[in-house]
């Protein structure tokens, strides 16, 4: 699965799965279409799922749906680009991953890339943070994203999460342009041996919910 998100109007979203499902949404400039608030530009709304041959229309409920994921999205955000996941042949940047591929899992055992997410960024925003630990494993990551099953803006210097792995310095940056995230067969992958969490299945509830979790 392949996933956009322009973050700024008028917004495209297209998401391919397996190259069986097609969802394609484009909200075009010059209305307002709004949810829990948050205002989005849109005259119209249209969208169209393709499955075994067969359209389905998804209007009405696709549009909220996408309109509660741009929101929830702002809040939050994934690896920036260039970001290398542990595979059983070596690192290999997110960017580059797709479907069907096989990553070292949050478990630390192989598993297969489901889907593969990515985000247009505000370059301007310092949410994205370094994480050092004292086994030399470095991951870059949002202040939202879980590591260890937290999140990652929660994190102190010496806690230790899960897997033994000690925080020894933590630094925030802007300037990140694109972000991504993968769904496998687990809770995530890892970075430098150390487990990261996949944020798809939260942040799509909490679009749904228009709540986010803590």
């Amino acid at each position: 699965m392949i996933f956009f998100i322009k973050t700024f109007s008028p917004v495209s979203l297209r998401i391919v799965l397996n190259r069986k499902f097609l969802l394609n949404l484009l909200l075009s400039a010059g209305g307002l279409l709004a949810l829990n608030g948050c205002a989005l530009a849109g005259a119209a709304a249209s969208a169209a799922a393709y499955t075994a041959g067969s359209a389905v229309s998804l209007a009405g409920h696709t549009a909220t749906t996408a309109a509660g994921l741009l929101s929830t999205k702002y809040f939050f955000g994934c690896l920036p680009e260039g970001s290398l996941i542990d595979t059983p042949n070596g690192t290999q940047p997110v960017e580059s991953l797709k479907p069907g591929d096989q990553v070292t899992g949050y478990s630390g055992r192989t598993v297969t890339v489901q889907q593969i997410h990515a985000y247009d960024e505000d370059e301007t925003a310092a949410k994205f943070l370094s994480l050092e630990f004292q086994d030399h494993a470095k991951v870059e990551l949002s202040q939202m994203h879980r590591i260890g099953g937290v999140r990652a803006g929660d994190l102190k210097i010496g806690q230790t999460i899960h897997g033994g792995h000690t925080l020894t310095s933590i630094s925030r940056y802007a300037g990140v342009n694109r972000s991504y995230d993968l769904l496998t067969e687990d809770r995530g992958y890892r970075i430098g041996g150390v487990p990261v969490n996949s944020m798809i299945v939260e942040m799509l509830q909490s679009a749904k919910t228009g709540k986010i979790r803590d």
